[in-house]
């Protein structure tokens, strides 16, 4: 992609009102015969597809009709940066704003793009009004006035950044298959039934906080994990150093090949943990709100990683959840005591444990490139639309 030049010399002072109009057709969910129900949960920052949506029969209350090519914008929370462009017609929240170009005035085409840019959200984000869940007014909105670049160069400024989010979009689209691959894939690892399987306790595979009993000096380095150098997608994402002599005493310990699971909420329910590699010497200690499980035989390794971070094995470790609010934690006794209904043979295990690294891998190296490809379009827009 060249590298765009701008030249504000052209631009004009216009009021909001004058490049949008806000569409207040209101629609109760039970009396409509549109399909499509699109909430505030539906829009993906930094993305102008709408790729998910749910049905008037989900929800209550009167909500706003849109159509095709119409911005539904969210006025809650304005600081989420949700906002999409429709491409079928359907119902949205009431926390949303639906708004339509004046072409004579805003390209539909630009828009989106101008509302994305730092110079808009800066301004939506001053006029919001409310602490808890701070809100957008039309009639503020309407009367803020921006610079705004002549039709010719709002239709360059849109194609350069609809090339981008075009990038951005079909990367989504990619990942939400290998997400729909490693789902299925897991399913059928540790939920299937298969003629050979066994009830298993999964103790029966894996040691739960083990004891460790290392010949180290105190000088010696090793690893020091915190939960924050732990990501939701199960890597290890920063590995500190320490002398044994410092953390030898008031911390977990674990070893190269042991799993790392986050007990306390909400990390748990939020996908916290990972397989423990290239520690320093061998060696880790880490946060206490970490259950650790050891393989009894390797060749399990990725296999109960993998189980540990199935979305499904953490909605079960929640209801086992103890303490007081905000302190949840999950036992160790829920590792003991969890059972594989039909834990296929080790062999097998190892086969599905490669074929759910491989796809993994797919999965994180997928996020990677959809993370690039944001920083170029934000990159882009603070350069063509970030003000004076």
């Amino acid at each position: 992609m060249s590298n765009p030049s701008i030249n504000r010399e052209k631009w004009s002072v216009i009021r909001f009102d004058q490049m949008a109009e806000c569409l207040t057709v209101r629609v109760e969910p039970s009396e409509t015969t549109l399909e499509r129900y699109v909430g505030l949960e539906h829009l993906d920052p930094e993305t102008l597809k709408i790729s998910r949506w749910g049905t008037p029969s989900d929800v209550i209350g009167e909500k706003l009709h849109f159509w095709p090519g119409d911005i539904i914008f969210g006025k809650r929370r304005a600081y989420q940066k949700k906002l999409a462009v429709a491409d079928f017609e359907g119902i949205c929240s009431a926390h949303a704003m639906v708004l339509r170009a004046r072409p004579e005035i805003v390209l539909p085409e630009f828009l989106p793009f101008f509302m994305q840019s730092d110079m808009f959200f800066e301004r939506a984000l001053s006029i919001s009004v409310g602490s808890l869940s701070p809100t957008i007014n039309w009639g503020t909105l309407a009367k803020q006035e921006f610079p705004l670049p002549p039709l010719d160069e709002q239709r360059r400024i849109a194609e350069i950044l609809w090339a981008a989010d075009e990038v951005i979009t079909k990367n989504l689209v990619t990942l939400q298959r290998i997400i729909s691959l490693k789902d299925s894939l897991e399913e059928e690892s540790f939920f299937r039934c298969r003629d050979s399987g066994q009830p298993t306790l999964l103790s029966e595979i894996a040691e739960v906080n083990p004891s460790s009993n290392f010949k180290c000096k105190d000088e010696e380095l090793v690893s020091f994990i915190t939960m924050a150098d732990v990501s939701e997608d199960g890597e290890i994402i920063n590995q500190q150093s320490k002398m044994y002599g410092e953390v030898k005493k008031g911390y977990t310990v674990f070893q190269d090949g042991d799993i790392l699971f986050a007990k306390i909420t909400p990390c748990m329910e939020n996908g916290k943990g990972a397989l423990a590699l290239n520690l320093i010497n061998g060696i880790g200690f880490g946060s206490t709100e970490f259950h650790v499980l050891r393989p009894i035989d390797s060749r399990d390794t990725a296999f109960i990683y993998f189980l540990t971070m199935n979305k499904k094995f953490r909605q079960q470790a929640r209801r086992f959840m103890r303490g007081t609010a905000g302190q949840l934690r999950v036992p160790k006794d829920f590792l003991d005591e969890y059972v594989l209904d039909c834990l296929p043979k080790v062999t097998l295990r190892e086969e599905m444990g490669r074929k759910l690294i491989e796809v993994n891998s797919s999965y994180l190296e997928q996020k990677r490139s959809i993370e690039k490809a944001k920083i170029v379009k934000a990159e882009l827009l603070q350069k063509l639309l970030g003000g004076q």
